[in-house]
């Protein structure tokens, strides 16, 4: 895969302006080494197909907002992943691999859900096992949609921070891993007001 990764100086906190030229100085390498050229040689896919990829906070959104700002069409895996964990009998399915706790309502609390698994690594295995083949099988359909409904060349883009932990979902002709100091993507995930400094340090462990 193509790798960029950011190196802070001593004592600088990348902001999101340097992440953001960071990220479109990536699209410009790769335009520049012959990627500008979208046609599939060799298949009938009129959308070539990329994965950008890489930990929490190390800044796969700004690269794939490039990305987008050049016309491609997005796949996030996050919000494929929410979605799957609202169809029908998943939230039961999620309460026999882990706990019934983590089900509220009839739906699937994402956040006990998340404490459970990142203190415990069988737990993670279970959900993963679930969750896996069946978030593929969702990212596999959103890239036959956009290829079905392409009229021209172009490039889809699939933003997966778990993409080497998932079974495959048909051809990728490009990986783009980004990356960052672990104590910057803590910063940002703090900053975010996402998660406090502790839960931020869990996070970013869990995805190196």
């Amino acid at each position: 895969p193509y790798v960029v990764a950011e190196e802070a100086p001593p004592g600088h906190n990348l902001a999101a302006e340097d992440l953001r030229n960071a990220a479109a100085q990536l699209v410009g390498h790769l335009f520049a080494h012959g990627h500008r050229e979208i046609v599939c040689i060799g298949s009938l896919r009129r959308l070539q197909r990329w994965v950008v990829t890489g930990p929490i906070g190390a800044g796969k959104s700004l690269a794939v907002s490039e990305l987008a700002a050049l016309g491609a069409h997005v796949v996030d895996a996050d919000a494929e992943g929410h979605a799957l964990l609202r169809e029908p009998g998943m939230p039961a399915a999620v309460a026999a691999a882990l706990v019934a706790a983590v089900v509220r309502g009839g739906e699937v609390d994402r956040a006990a859900v998340a404490a459970l698994v990142f203190a415990d690594p069988r737990a993670l295995e279970r959900l993963n096992a679930l969750v896996h083949p069946r978030l593929a099988e969702r990212l596999a359909e959103r890239l036959r949609e956009f290829e079905a409904a392409a009229r021209q060349p172009g490039l889809a883009v699939v933003e997966a921070a778990v993409y080497f932990l998932l079974p495959p979902f048909g051809p990728v002709d490009l990986v783009v891993a980004v990356d960052a100091p672990p104590e910057l993507r803590v910063s940002r995930l703090a900053a975010s007001g996402r998660f406090d400094a502790a839960a931020a340090r869990v996070r970013a462990k869990a995805q190196r």
